[in-house]
């Protein structure tokens, strides 16, 4: 890490950050929390930006109210089915009356329905029919390789294909939480990480414990202003909502700091 941290950016506490509580998201898309019978008891503060409608508009009202009756009634079934679970799960693509597309990923956590809606450019559901190949010959090759290394390698080249990212690493942590990048696949502009060690406070604790719980975390802009979840506190609970779980959950400034450091913009 060779640029100098903001001035405001205190790193000597990141290890005791809360993370799973960060009192809001980030901004490519909002967040509803709803109550068992839909009815909207927090939104992100950039609801008027996604959708037009002021989040003082919408709060204890009917999830209509938010998002509109055509899309309200398109989801209303299955966030009020009772059997959501304590993952995201995708419900569908719905188009807002704005004209706006969002894939709706809803989960049950804390005491509330925690419904998401992150921007996109189709109207159509996500095309997942192009993944069972790339996904047949992972699993093909799989058998093929017994090894560790050779397995992380392959992960890491079939990740890539998958998402389309520019770099994908397969990062091993020690007994002592010490890392080390120990499988790689990039495209040739990109600097290579293969084979450096980080120290642990790279990654703390709290951190490592919820990869193993939550593992996949996408970072949409590294420069992104948090959006903050209006009311901030959890009306079941009182307190902050825990995040865990919620795809848009916004993170520590301190990675993202890293990850500007690392050009991952």
């Amino acid at each position: 890490m060779t640029q100098p941290l903001p001035d405001h950016l205190d790193i000597t506490g990141c290890d005791k950050e809360a993370i799973r509580t960060p009192g809001s998201i980030q901004p490519h898309g909002f967040m509803l929390t709803l109550s068992p019978d839909l009815e909207v008891l927090q939104s992100s503060a950039n609801l008027a930006h996604w959708t037009g409608v002021d989040v003082q508009e919408v709060l204890g009202r009917p999830l209509a109210a938010a998002i509109g009756t055509a899309a309200s009634e398109r989801l209303i079934l299955e966030l009020g089915s009772g059997t959501l679970g304590q993952r995201p799960g995708y419900l569908g693509t719905v188009t807002l009356a704005n004209g706006r597309h969002f894939d709706v990923l809803a989960h049950a956590w804390d005491g509330l329905v925690i419904a998401e809606f992150e921007a996109v450019e189709r109207a159509q559901p996500a095309e997942f029919r192009h993944l069972y190949p790339l996904i047949t010959d992972f699993l093909a090759r799989v058998n093929e390789h017994a090894s560790i290394p050779a397995l992380s390698d392959l992960a890491a080249r079939h990740v890539r294909s998958v998402t389309g990212y520019g770099r994908v690493m397969v990062y091993q942590f020690d007994p002592s939480g010490h890392g080390r990048v120990v499988a790689e696949s990039k495209a040739p502009d990109y600097d290579s990480y293969l084979g450096q060690s980080f120290p642990s406070s790279d990654i703390p604790a709290q951190a490592r414990e919820l990869y193993t719980l939550s593992p996949i975390r996408l970072i949409q802009d590294a420069n992104y202003q948090p959006a903050p979840l209006v009311p901030g506190a959890n009306p079941v609970t009182g307190n902050r909502n825990d995040l865990s779980f919620a795809v848009l959950r916004s993170v520590s400034p301190v990675h993202l700091q890293y990850m500007r450091n690392m050009g991952t913009l």
